[in-house]
Protein backbone atom coordinates (compact mmCIF):
# COMPACT_ATOMS: atom_id res chain seq x y z
CA UNK A 1 0.00 0.00 0.00
CA UNK A 2 0.98 3.62 -0.28
CA UNK A 3 1.53 5.60 2.31
CA UNK A 4 -1.99 6.96 2.01
CA UNK A 5 -3.99 3.39 0.66
CA UNK A 6 -7.15 4.44 -0.81
CA UNK A 7 -10.22 3.58 0.46
CA UNK A 8 -14.03 3.86 -1.13
CA UNK A 9 -16.98 3.57 0.87
CA UNK A 10 -20.76 3.26 -0.80
CA UNK A 11 -23.44 4.27 1.96
CA UNK A 12 -21.21 6.68 2.76
CA UNK A 13 -23.07 9.97 3.79
CA UNK A 14 -24.41 8.58 6.99
CA UNK A 15 -24.78 5.98 9.63
CA UNK A 16 -22.34 3.00 9.42
CA UNK A 17 -21.17 4.39 6.11
CA UNK A 18 -19.86 7.54 7.69
CA UNK A 19 -18.18 5.92 10.36
CA UNK A 20 -16.03 3.51 8.56
CA UNK A 21 -15.41 6.40 6.41
CA UNK A 22 -14.27 8.38 9.20
CA UNK A 23 -12.57 5.64 11.09
CA UNK A 24 -10.85 4.79 7.75
CA UNK A 25 -9.43 8.27 7.32
CA UNK A 26 -8.29 8.69 11.05
CA UNK A 27 -6.16 5.60 10.28
CA UNK A 28 -4.47 6.78 7.57
CA UNK A 29 -6.70 6.42 4.49
CA UNK A 30 -7.43 8.97 1.43
CA UNK A 31 -11.33 8.10 1.37
CA UNK A 32 -13.82 8.35 -1.33
CA UNK A 33 -17.04 8.69 0.29
CA UNK A 34 -19.83 7.65 -2.01
CA UNK A 35 -23.59 7.60 -1.88
CA UNK A 36 -26.23 9.14 -4.05
CA UNK A 37 -27.05 12.66 -2.20
CA UNK A 38 -23.91 14.78 -3.48
CA UNK A 39 -24.35 17.90 -1.35
CA UNK A 40 -24.29 15.81 1.64
CA UNK A 41 -21.35 13.60 0.79
CA UNK A 42 -19.66 17.19 -0.21
CA UNK A 43 -20.18 18.69 3.45
CA UNK A 44 -18.76 15.24 4.89
CA UNK A 45 -15.76 15.71 3.03
CA UNK A 46 -15.38 19.22 4.05
CA UNK A 47 -15.67 18.09 7.98
CA UNK A 48 -12.75 15.58 7.41
CA UNK A 49 -10.55 17.93 5.62
CA UNK A 50 -10.94 20.30 8.30
CA UNK A 51 -9.76 17.51 10.28
CA UNK A 52 -6.85 17.16 8.21
CA UNK A 53 -7.96 14.22 7.25
CA UNK A 54 -8.28 13.13 3.55
CA UNK A 55 -11.58 12.80 2.06
CA UNK A 56 -13.62 13.16 -1.43
CA UNK A 57 -17.25 13.30 -2.23
CA UNK A 58 -17.98 10.58 -5.11
CA UNK A 59 -21.77 10.82 -6.32
CA UNK A 60 -23.00 7.01 -6.61
CA UNK A 61 -25.95 5.32 -7.07
CA UNK A 62 -25.66 1.15 -6.79
CA UNK A 63 -29.09 0.76 -8.18
CA UNK A 64 -28.22 2.69 -11.18
CA UNK A 65 -25.57 1.06 -13.82
CA UNK A 66 -24.89 4.62 -15.65
CA UNK A 67 -23.68 5.66 -12.16
CA UNK A 68 -21.44 2.93 -11.39
CA UNK A 69 -20.38 3.23 -14.64
CA UNK A 70 -19.36 7.03 -14.47
CA UNK A 71 -17.82 6.07 -10.89
CA UNK A 72 -15.88 3.68 -12.20
CA UNK A 73 -14.50 5.89 -15.40
CA UNK A 74 -13.12 8.44 -12.98
CA UNK A 75 -11.31 6.20 -10.62
CA UNK A 76 -9.96 4.54 -13.89
CA UNK A 77 -6.67 7.17 -13.89
CA UNK A 78 -5.69 7.13 -10.35
CA UNK A 79 -4.73 5.13 -7.54
CA UNK A 80 -5.61 1.39 -7.24
CA UNK A 81 -8.46 1.13 -4.71
CA UNK A 82 -6.76 -0.27 -1.46
CA UNK A 83 -10.06 -1.19 0.80
CA UNK A 84 -13.66 -1.56 -0.62
CA UNK A 85 -16.38 -1.87 1.78
CA UNK A 86 -19.81 -1.86 -0.03
CA UNK A 87 -21.86 -0.73 2.57
CA UNK A 88 -24.75 0.94 0.73
CA UNK A 89 -27.98 -1.06 1.21
CA UNK A 90 -32.25 -0.75 2.03
CA UNK A 91 -34.60 -2.83 4.46
CA UNK A 92 -37.68 -1.76 2.89
CA UNK A 93 -41.07 -2.78 4.75
CA UNK A 94 -43.37 -1.19 1.48
CA UNK A 95 -45.65 -3.77 0.39
CA UNK A 96 -45.99 -2.36 -3.48
CA UNK A 97 -45.29 -4.94 -6.00
CA UNK A 98 -41.91 -3.20 -6.58
CA UNK A 99 -40.78 -3.08 -3.39
CA UNK A 100 -38.87 -6.75 -3.42
CA UNK A 101 -37.32 -6.09 -6.74
CA UNK A 102 -35.83 -2.46 -5.18
CA UNK A 103 -34.14 -4.30 -2.28
CA UNK A 104 -33.03 -7.28 -4.37
CA UNK A 105 -31.22 -3.95 -6.65
CA UNK A 106 -29.85 -2.38 -3.78
CA UNK A 107 -28.49 -4.97 -1.76
CA UNK A 108 -27.27 -7.17 -4.39
CA UNK A 109 -27.21 -6.47 -8.12
CA UNK A 110 -25.78 -3.20 -7.40
CA UNK A 111 -22.59 -4.89 -5.22
CA UNK A 112 -22.27 -7.58 -8.26
CA UNK A 113 -22.05 -4.54 -10.76
CA UNK A 114 -19.82 -2.24 -8.97
CA UNK A 115 -17.61 -4.97 -7.93
CA UNK A 116 -16.84 -6.56 -11.39
CA UNK A 117 -16.17 -2.94 -12.74
CA UNK A 118 -13.90 -1.94 -10.17
CA UNK A 119 -12.20 -5.53 -9.78
CA UNK A 120 -9.34 -4.03 -12.63
CA UNK A 121 -8.78 -1.01 -10.39
CA UNK A 122 -8.32 -2.98 -6.95
CA UNK A 123 -4.96 -2.92 -5.69
CA UNK A 124 -2.71 -6.01 -5.46
CA UNK A 125 -3.26 -7.55 -1.43
CA UNK A 126 -6.86 -5.07 -1.18
CA UNK A 127 -9.31 -5.58 1.16
CA UNK A 128 -13.14 -6.18 0.23
CA UNK A 129 -15.66 -6.02 2.59
CA UNK A 130 -19.44 -5.91 1.45
CA UNK A 131 -21.58 -5.18 4.80
CA UNK A 132 -24.60 -8.00 5.04
CA UNK A 133 -26.75 -8.68 8.41
CA UNK A 134 -27.02 -12.32 10.01
CA UNK A 135 -30.39 -12.46 8.27
CA UNK A 136 -29.30 -13.86 5.71
CA UNK A 137 -27.92 -16.95 7.46
CA UNK A 138 -29.46 -19.60 5.22
CA UNK A 139 -31.12 -21.15 8.63
CA UNK A 140 -33.43 -18.34 8.22
CA UNK A 141 -34.61 -18.83 4.48
CA UNK A 142 -37.33 -21.49 3.21
CA UNK A 143 -36.07 -24.56 2.48
CA UNK A 144 -37.25 -23.80 -1.48
CA UNK A 145 -35.09 -20.76 -1.55
CA UNK A 146 -32.40 -21.82 0.74
CA UNK A 147 -31.44 -24.61 -2.13
CA UNK A 148 -31.38 -21.78 -4.94
CA UNK A 149 -29.19 -19.66 -2.86
CA UNK A 150 -26.69 -22.87 -1.87
CA UNK A 151 -26.65 -23.77 -5.84
CA UNK A 152 -25.75 -20.04 -6.93
CA UNK A 153 -21.80 -20.01 -8.12
CA UNK A 154 -21.48 -17.49 -10.69
CA UNK A 155 -22.85 -13.65 -10.97
CA UNK A 156 -24.60 -14.91 -13.47
CA UNK A 157 -26.43 -18.02 -11.21
CA UNK A 158 -26.71 -15.37 -8.71
CA UNK A 159 -28.86 -12.84 -10.98
CA UNK A 160 -30.55 -15.46 -11.90
CA UNK A 161 -32.22 -16.38 -8.26
CA UNK A 162 -32.93 -13.02 -7.46
CA UNK A 163 -34.71 -12.62 -10.81
CA UNK A 164 -37.04 -15.50 -9.63
CA UNK A 165 -37.16 -14.34 -6.37
CA UNK A 166 -38.37 -11.15 -7.62
CA UNK A 167 -41.09 -12.99 -9.93
CA UNK A 168 -42.32 -14.89 -7.19
CA UNK A 169 -42.55 -12.25 -4.80
CA UNK A 170 -44.27 -10.12 -7.07
CA UNK A 171 -47.40 -12.66 -8.43
CA UNK A 172 -47.69 -13.60 -4.35
CA UNK A 173 -47.11 -10.21 -2.71
CA UNK A 174 -48.45 -11.48 0.65
CA UNK A 175 -46.76 -10.62 4.18
CA UNK A 176 -43.89 -10.84 5.20
CA UNK A 177 -42.40 -10.56 1.59
CA UNK A 178 -40.23 -7.41 2.67
CA UNK A 179 -38.50 -9.13 5.09
CA UNK A 180 -37.84 -11.98 3.04
CA UNK A 181 -36.68 -9.72 0.14
CA UNK A 182 -34.23 -8.46 2.43
CA UNK A 183 -33.29 -12.03 3.94
CA UNK A 184 -32.56 -12.80 0.59
CA UNK A 185 -30.45 -10.42 -0.84
CA UNK A 186 -27.86 -10.52 2.26
CA UNK A 187 -27.98 -14.57 1.70
CA UNK A 188 -27.07 -14.22 -1.70
CA UNK A 189 -24.34 -11.29 -0.63
CA UNK A 190 -22.80 -13.66 1.40
CA UNK A 191 -22.59 -16.19 -1.17
CA UNK A 192 -20.75 -13.08 -3.66
CA UNK A 193 -18.29 -12.95 -0.83
CA UNK A 194 -17.29 -16.62 -1.22
CA UNK A 195 -17.37 -16.19 -5.23
CA UNK A 196 -14.83 -13.27 -5.38
CA UNK A 197 -12.79 -14.40 -2.53
CA UNK A 198 -12.21 -17.21 -4.71
CA UNK A 199 -11.89 -15.01 -7.92
CA UNK A 200 -9.26 -12.40 -6.81
CA UNK A 201 -7.43 -14.79 -4.67
CA UNK A 202 -4.95 -14.67 -6.74
CA UNK A 203 -4.27 -10.59 -6.09
CA UNK A 204 -3.85 -11.82 -2.81
CA UNK A 205 -7.60 -9.83 -2.31
CA UNK A 206 -9.37 -10.70 0.89
CA UNK A 207 -13.10 -10.77 0.21
CA UNK A 208 -15.73 -11.43 3.48
CA UNK A 209 -19.04 -10.47 4.19
CA UNK A 210 -19.64 -8.96 7.75
CA UNK A 211 -22.41 -8.77 9.77
CA UNK A 212 -22.50 -5.21 11.90
CA UNK A 213 -24.97 -6.52 14.04
CA UNK A 214 -28.70 -4.65 14.56
CA UNK A 215 -27.59 -1.14 14.63
CA UNK A 216 -29.15 1.87 15.37
CA UNK A 217 -29.16 3.65 12.61
CA UNK A 218 -32.42 4.97 10.12
CA UNK A 219 -32.34 1.73 8.87
CA UNK A 220 -32.01 -0.41 12.42
CA UNK A 221 -34.21 2.03 14.50
CA UNK A 222 -33.35 3.85 17.96
CA UNK A 223 -34.42 0.05 19.64
CA UNK A 224 -31.23 -1.76 18.33
CA UNK A 225 -28.99 -3.09 20.57
CA UNK A 226 -25.77 -1.66 18.90
CA UNK A 227 -24.02 1.50 18.69
CA UNK A 228 -22.76 2.30 15.32
CA UNK A 229 -19.41 2.84 16.86
CA UNK A 230 -19.83 -0.90 17.75
CA UNK A 231 -21.20 -2.10 14.43
CA UNK A 232 -18.57 0.07 12.59
CA UNK A 233 -15.98 -1.65 14.64
CA UNK A 234 -16.94 -5.43 13.20
CA UNK A 235 -16.88 -4.08 9.32
CA UNK A 236 -13.18 -2.22 10.30
CA UNK A 237 -12.20 -5.61 11.21
CA UNK A 238 -12.04 -7.10 7.89
CA UNK A 239 -10.60 -3.74 6.64
CA UNK A 240 -7.72 -4.66 8.63
CA UNK A 241 -6.85 -7.95 8.17
CA UNK A 242 -3.52 -8.76 7.40
CA UNK A 243 -1.87 -10.54 4.93
CA UNK A 244 -3.00 -14.74 4.68
CA UNK A 245 -6.16 -13.47 6.75
CA UNK A 246 -9.31 -15.12 6.23
CA UNK A 247 -11.64 -14.76 2.96
CA UNK A 248 -14.49 -15.72 2.12
CA UNK A 249 -15.71 -15.99 4.90
CA UNK A 250 -19.11 -14.31 6.84
CA UNK A 251 -18.45 -12.89 10.60
CA UNK A 252 -19.04 -10.25 13.74
CA UNK A 253 -16.91 -8.99 15.36
CA UNK A 254 -13.72 -10.56 13.81
CA UNK A 255 -16.02 -14.00 14.35
CA UNK A 256 -16.84 -16.35 11.76
CA UNK A 257 -20.56 -17.21 11.97
CA UNK A 258 -23.31 -19.11 10.15
CA UNK A 259 -24.07 -19.34 7.09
Amino acid sequence: MSAFPLALVTGANRGLGRAVAEALARDGHRVLLAGRKGPDLAREAARLNAASLHAAPLTLDVGDPASIAAAAASLASGPPIDVLVQNAGVYSQDSDRGAARRTLLTNLVGPIRLTAVLAPLLAEGARVVLVSSCMGELSCLPATWRREVERASSDAELLAVADRFVAAAEEQREDGVATLAYRMSKALLNRLARRLAVELAPSAILVNAVCPGWVRTDMGGPGATRSIEEGARSILWATALTAGGPTGGFFRDGQAIGW
